[in-house]
């Protein structure tokens, strides 16, 4: 079970980095659930999770998962990966700055008959937050 479900999430990642959203229709939940800190509240819906990563690549056109590690156990995986990319839109209310950005993640997913139903996005939201220019850096 556990290489059956890191095979699913790494499907998502691959189409998170080929542009191919459509994709999380097959592998996400309808009623997915999403916990992330960078919203205020909770995804609902693989609709949402779309629209989310849709919105990081229209503000990140380049925006990639260079490299990922999966760890599975029972119905969770955990991906531990940078996000990287080039903030040339607007993210958030955020006007781009041109900066390259890269964040390293955690996510964990939680799985149930081969479909992602939950995931807790794990991020460096400070330095994210930071390397967009929403948050002036230290010192």
């Amino acid at each position: 079970m556990s290489q059956e479900n890191k095979a699913v999430v790494q499907r998502i990642i691959e189409a998170f980095n080929d542009g191919a959203l459509e994709v999380l229709n097959g592998v996400v939940a309808a009623d997915f659930v999403g916990h992330n800190p960078l919203m205020p509240m909770d995804m609902q819906g693989v609709e949402s999770l779309i629209g989310f990563f849709a919105a990081i690549r229209a503000a990140m056109p380049d925006a990639r998962h260079p490299s990922w590690a999966l760890i599975a156990e029972g119905d969770r995986v955990v991906a531990h990966m940078p996000i990287e990319g080039t903030f040339t839109h607007e993210l958030m209310g955020i006007p781009p700055n041109g900066a390259k950005v890269a964040v390293w993640m955690a996510n964990v997913f939680r799985l149930v008959e081969g479909k992602v139903v939950e995931c807790w996005f794990n991020l460096d939201t400070l330095g994210f937050m930071r390397q967009l220019g929403a948050i002036p850096p230290m010192g």
